[in-house]
């Protein structure tokens, strides 16, 4: 395979905060995908119709992220079809176009959340395993490079340690552990994929941009990565769409 260099971001829960994170995408040329409840959690505000169509005539991809943000493994198969089929039809309903990704809410899924996830008719979901650069995954299973939130270093080595990825945490111990921030930590990890190939993907929350003030931080990673000769910025859908077939386990996904 020759190497390959791609970009992608996706942002979680469709707060109105999204609305100031797509201009500052937009004035970076970055792609994105905004995983989008039909209700917040918690009570959170969720943008409506008319904002998810403005994203989508910008160049954005709306995904769908349930209908009300439950935590899926543990629900029965008709909840789990009116939490996942249910939101891909009233999304589909109210945009006009079809939705091809799904994001796991808090990353939680099982075997049988991917069943029906598949089943529902979506091509793809993505999950919030972190310090990913690969380009072979299974395309219900898309794993994220960072997320723009300052994690400590064992939260780090704790999402390693879910996916049993030993290899990943020894390379976090002897290349990652000294970054000072997330921004230093994404820009070591794009260097890397710029110099050796894969998929650089930046996920988060506008509403915890805000919250943690991380508007500024933001703006340095996105200046960092936008523009590189040779790359290719793409939504979450666009990149899956750009991988298939192109390593065995997408073959075996689809």
């Amino acid at each position: 395979m020759n190497k390959i260099s791609v970009v992608t971001t996706s942002w979680d829960d469709g707060h109105p905060c999204d609305l100031q994170l797509a201009k500052l995408l937009l004035s970076r040329g970055l792609p994105a995908t905004f995983y989008v409840p039909l209700a917040g959690e918690c009570g959170k505000p969720v943008l409506r119709e008319r904002a998810l169509r403005s994203f989508l005539a910008q160049g954005f991809e709306i995904g769908a992220h349930t209908m009300s943000h439950p935590i899926l493994p543990g629900l029965t198969q008709k909840e789990l079809s009116r939490e996942i089929g249910g939101s891909k039809y009233l999304l589909e309903k109210q945009l006009g176009r079809e939705v091809r990704m799904f994001c796991y809410p808090r990353g939680r899924y099982d075997g049988k959340v991917i069943d029906s996830v598949r089943r529902s008719g979506f091509e793809g979901a993505r999950t919030t395993q972190m310090l990913s650069q690969s380009l072979g995954f299974n395309r219900f299973e898309m794993p994220t490079t960072l997320q723009a939130y300052p994690h400590t270093p064992l939260s780090y080595l704790k999402n390693l340690g879910k996916r049993r990825d030993l290899t990943g945490i020894a390379r976090y111990f002897t290349k990652h552990l000294e970054c000072k921030n997330w921004v230093e930590l994404g820009k070591r990890l794009f260097d890397d994929v710029l110099e050796r190939g894969g998929l650089w993907h930046l996920y988060g929350h506008s509403w915890e941009l805000e919250e943690q003030g991380l508007w500024d931080q933001l703006q340095e990673m996105f200046d960092y990565v936008r523009l590189r000769p040779g790359v290719i910025y793409a939504t979450n859908g666009q990149a899956l769409e750009l991988l298939n077939g192109r390593t065995s386990s997408d073959r075996e996904a689809a």
